[in-house]
């Protein structure tokens, strides 16, 4: 049996695991050991050098930008070649000084702007855009996709949606079929919650727990699982989390994400999607991606071998299938 034929059979086994892992922590050394010897028996290097929290949060390379959503500053950056135009909706908490650094993120932003041009913004609340006193609402993110796209006179465009971005990329795909060429969804849900008729769904203890670990750094081994400590030490990432948010605006966001459901417009989507999902995803299980898949017409879901939620650097047949999708 492969690798990720028994990590498919055993979501349920590994959903345990990343729920005490975010407790505790306790398998955390486990997992440097077995992630270290991957890497060797891939070939990739171990001994790349050390980014600081420091160099982590120094300016981006690309300039930013701001556009004007309702009186809100979101901020922006552009990677890449004039055409065709990708804007990517970020995950849960964003910030464009650190994203241009994080490798998972640098690294698949980079990927994707050999081919095209990626249009990457914060949220409002978020990062670089202005401060809000609460998270936003649903009809506010999905404005700021229209913003961004209206700024950067991105008349038609793809949509990428990755982890929380993913459902209201949805949103605004279904309310703008004549604006988005189409829509990817990574590592993401139309639903985050579990409830009797979705149960599949996360459960208010594990928000609970992410609320919890929140600048302690025990979730790196689910969020970011291909960042080394050769790369940055545990120090670093429980400050680059703090860096990010406060466990009182992570409490607003998880609060929010609980309110999420776009499966009563999955149907509605009218575009061509590319759902994207690695199998052994510890924050968001493939069962979520596999489900939007099924209830999207016109859709293609890419199961990639692994157990990282959002790295496409590291994932060449992920970033050929969208060159392809977007050049279709």
């Amino acid at each position: 049996m492969s690798l990720s034929e028994w990590i498919s059979n055993n979501e349920s086994l590994l959903s345990g695991i990343a729920a005490i892992v975010v407790i505790f922590g306790f398998i955390a050394a486990i997992s440097r050991s077995f992630l270290t010897n991957m890497r060797k028996g891939s070939g990739k290097s171990t001994s790349a050098q050390k980014i600081t929290l420091s160099e982590l949060s120094s300016p981006s390379p690309y300039p930013i930008q701001f556009a004007d959503s309702d009186g809100v500053k979101v901020a922006f950056n552009i990677y890449g070649i004039d055409k065709p135009t990708l804007i990517v909706t970020p995950g849960i908490i964003s910030n464009l000084h650190v994203s241009s650094h994080l490798p998972p993120i640098k690294e698949t932003m980079e990927a994707l702007a050999q081919f095209s041009k990626v249009i990457n913004f914060d949220k409002r609340g978020q990062g670089l855009s202005d401060p809000t006193s609460e998270a936003a609402s649903m009809e506010e993110r999905v404005k700021d996709i229209a913003c961004i796209a209206d700024h950067t006179n991105s008349d038609k465009f793809f949509l990428m949606g990755i982890s929380e971005g993913g459902p209201m990329s949805v949103k605004y795909a279904v309310e703008n079929p004549a604006r988005v060429s189409g829509l990817i969804l990574f590592g993401t849900t139309a639903k985050f919650s579990r409830s009797d008729d979705y149960p599949m769904g996360l459960s208010n203890g594990t928000f609970e727990r992410l609320i919890q670990a929140w600048g302690t750094g025990t979730g790196r081994d689910i969020f970011f699982p291909s960042i080394s400590r050769d790369v940055i030490d545990d120090d670093a990432y429980k400050g680059f989390e703090r860096l990010l948010s406060n466990r009182r605006s992570m409490s607003q966001m998880v609060a929010y994400m609980k309110t999420l459901d776009v499966r009563p417009v999955l149907s509605k989507i009218q575009c061509p999607t590319l759902v994207i999902h690695f199998t052994g995803d510890l924050a968001v299980p493939v069962r979520m991606g596999r489900y939007l898949a099924d209830n999207i017409p016109n859709s293609k879901f890419i199961e990639i071998a692994g157990v990282n939620h959002c790295d496409l650097g590291n994932a060449p047949g992920a970033i050929s299938e969208i060159r392809q999708f977007l050049n279709s």
